[in-house]
Parts: C-alpha cells; sequence; structure tokens
C-alpha cells in the first residue's frame, strides 16, 4: 500500500489482531507439548508458524500506512 490511510478506529483493530494473532500461536505451542499425535502436532506447528506470518504481515501493513481520519 502507498500512501494508504487508515482511520484511528482501524488501527486499533490491527493492534488487536496482531495481539490476538499472538496469543493465538503461543497457545497452539503451548498445547503441542501435550499432544502426542504426530498429525495433531503437525497442525498445531503450522497454526504457530501461520499465525507468527499473518501478525509479521499485519505489522508491515501498519508500518506502510498513515493515520487519516478527521480531528
Amino acid at each position: 500500500m502507498h500512501n494508504s490511510r487508515l482511520a484511528p478506529h482501524e488501527m486499533l483493530d490491527l493492534h488487536e489482531l496482531i495481539g490476538m494473532k499472538n496469543v493465538c500461536a503461543a497457545k497452539s505451542a503451548a498445547m503441542m507439548n501435550m499432544v502426542n499425535d504426530p498429525q495433531l502436532r503437525n497442525f498445531l506447528q503450522q497454526d504457530v508458524q501461520t499465525a507468527k506470518q499473518q501478525a509479521h504481515q499485519i505489522q508491515s501493513l501498519l508500518s506502510s500506512v498513515t493515520i487519516g481520519g478527521r480531528y
């Protein structure tokens, strides 16, 4: 996104989403230690990687936009 603008509430929503993705990654990582089934472990490992990647992508988006809106 080049010269994109987000409203302040959109910025807050994206920060909340990053937090949620990080919590999901942490929960899946913790659950991996309790799982014996290889397929479930693999699923949880993929979930951790996906959540971390998505959090990083959202952070990159936030870094590339400016805050718009009326004041």
